[in-house]
């Protein structure tokens, strides 16, 4: 039996986690775990950890709607790549905002 979750993890400055996973006995199948924050009055992602294409990348995504990929990241399991993204998001997401913001003024 598949089992489907979304849900919000909010974060300081208004910006939050939005995460996604499908699993299957227990297991992670597919995951998004995307940051987002809360600028000019509107929602954008920022950047976004994922497996859509059968490995664990994150996309950088900025403001012109282009995305910088990264090569593809090794994990011994799904589980292993969601709980990193999490943690990675959580701790290092001003540095993703700020980055973004400054894409925005160039």
């Amino acid at each position: 039996m598949m089992e489907q979750r979304e849900f919000f993890i909010a974060l300081p400055d208004e910006a939050a986690l939005r995460v996604q996973y499908t699993k299957s006995r227990g297991r992670i199948l597919r995951f998004v775990v995307q940051l987002e924050a809360y600028l000019d009055e509107q929602w954008a992602p920022i950047a976004r950890y994922d497996n859509a294409h059968r490995f664990v990348h994150r996309d950088d995504l900025r403001p012109d709607g282009s995305q910088i990929k990264t090569p593809p990241m090794a994990f011994a399991s799904n589980e292993d790549a969601f709980n990193f993204a999490l943690r990675e998001l959580r701790v290092n997401y001003s540095f993703y905002i700020e980055r973004y913001r400054q894409w925005k003024r160039k």
